[in-house]
């Protein structure tokens, strides 16, 4: 039976608590803690990637056995005010600028670039369609240029409190299936999810036979998978029943501290996996 590569999300910045990052430091001290707590691979939460030397990251992570599985860009929303949609022209030209210089860092990791909240939001009491026209722009000359710098790039799914359009799986894969790249795939949350999709299996059920390319798992309330009420039986159930066998990856508040959130949701993933692993063998 197929199995998953676990990641955790990390930052070189000094974030504050309230953000769902569950580890921060340097790259140094962020694989020894992901090393020492059961993981893959890292998930890398950066702003103007100019600043770092992926070479010296990449063969930090290589030294302790780990990935880079992605490349997260939000700070350059939240902090910078980028917009891949951002009604000036200049500022939306900056923001595409801006990612593909992650697009960049990315390559030089072999690692993934997300593409989630820089895709900004549309202002109250305008027309979806026109921004998600110009979102189709920005996401089409991102995926040129991920062509030629061969990596993957993976939309997530955002519930509607922070991206007020591709909300839900379903309509998100629909979208991505129209743009028919072959580099391009969907990124789903779970915490999305959960506010997002009335049946969260059925979702994942609707992702069969298409591009689902990395996944986030997080509780309703942001703490680490367990502490919450969503049923990660089921969601694993799902993502072994459409055969998913990519990263899953824990986006989480570092509570109670950073490395105890990361090793509670490794072993909670570790277990609910294997029990999905037999009821869903037993079915066979």
């Amino acid at each position: 039976m197929l199995g998953f590569r676990y990641g955790i999300t990390a930052s070189l910045e000094d974030l504050p608590l309230t953000q769902p990052v569950a580890l921060r430091g340097s790259i140094e001290e962020i694989c020894a803690t992901a090393k020492r707590t059961g993981y893959d691979a890292i998930e890398l939460h950066i702003r103007e990637p100019k600043r770092y030397d992926p070479l010296i990251i990449r063969k930090t992570a290589e030294s302790y056995g780990l990935h880079i599985c992605a490349v997260a860009n939000g700070m350059e929303y939240t902090v910078n005010g980028l917009s891949l949609v951002d009604d000036d022209m200049n500022k939306r030209e900056s923001a595409l600028v801006r990612i593909l210089e992650h697009a960049d860092f990315a390559a030089a990791l072999d690692a993934r670039l997300i593409v989630g909240i820089m895709r900004g939001n549309v202002p109250r009491g305008r027309d979806t369609n026109e921004y998600l026209e110009r979102f189709s722009e920005s996401l089409s000359r991102i995926c040129d240029y991920a062509e030629k710098k061969q990596i993957r790039v993976v939309l997530e799914s955002i519930l509607r409190y922070i991206n007020n359009y591709l909300c839900g799986v379903m309509e998100t894969m629909d979208f991505i299936c129209a743009q028919n790249r072959k580099v391009l795939s969907l990124h789903i949350d779970t915490h999305s999810m959960a506010m997002e999709e009335s049946n969260m299996k059925e979702s994942i059920l609707y992702c069969r036979n298409k591009p689902l390319g990395y996944v986030h798992y997080s509780d309703n309330n942001r703490k680490y998978p367990g502490a919450g009420a969503l049923d990660f039986l089921d969601i694993t159930k799902g993502l072994i029943e459409i055969s998913y066998n990519g990263y899953i990856t824990v986006e989480c508040l570092p509570w109670p501290n950073p490395e105890e959130s990361a090793q509670r949701a490794f072993d909670y993933m570790n277990s609910i996996t294997r029990i999905a692993q037999i009821e869903c063998a037993s079915k066979e």
